[in-house]
């Protein structure tokens, strides 16, 4: 990672099912799901700092998550042609002995207009799976994205200047 840590990437599986809030407060919730999943199958006394984000997807009030298939992934860019969405991703870090910090980013993302074959072509690359909104901006996918409003890091999943800040807040002052 751009800030010399080191992770170990620990899927956690947890219901992803949207409640109706506010988009950051959404994604702070499943993030704060995450990050409590992880820390309930660890002994107790063997707590580690653990960051859980979770990113999606909010266009004219709907949330797009991970498509789960080919046709669905597909609707996803014809949804997101041609128009501005935002990119939300919520942070839960926890700190042993500290406990839990929560943040929220949003970015806006401007699609060009796709053609139905640039969308099949998009597809073909099978970059749609397991991506928030079925793009990945790191790659492919950033051929169609004509601008960006906000943080490049927290379309592809993390935020690094939000989670920067957290990691020298007053409430966990890592730089010492």
């Amino acid at each position: 990672m751009q800030m010399g840590l080191e992770f170990d990437i620990r899927p956690q599986d947890v219901d992803e099912t949207f409640t109706g809030l506010a988009p950051a407060d959404e994604a702070v919730l499943l993030a704060k799901k995450k990050t409590a999943a992880f820390l309930a199958g660890k002994p107790s006394g063997a707590a580690k700092w653990v960051l859980g984000a979770d990113t999606f997807i909010e266009i004219d009030g709907e949330y797009l998550g991970k498509p789960e298939t080919r046709e669905e992934a597909g609707e996803m860019l014809k949804r997101l042609s041609g128009l501005t969405h935002q990119v939300i991703t919520g942070i839960a870090l926890n700190v042993p002995e500290k406990g839990i910090k929560t943040a929220a980013c949003l970015t806006a993302v401007t699609f060009s207009p796709m053609s139905a074959s640039e969308i099949d072509w998009y597809l073909d690359q099978n970059e749609w799976q397991g991506v928030a909104a079925a793009y990945r901006i790191q790659e492919k996918g950033a051929l169609f994205i004509s601008s960006i409003n906000g943080s490049y890091s927290n379309v592809m999943g993390l935020p690094i200047n939000t989670f920067y800040g957290m990691l020298i807040s007053d409430k966990f002052n890592f730089r010492t």
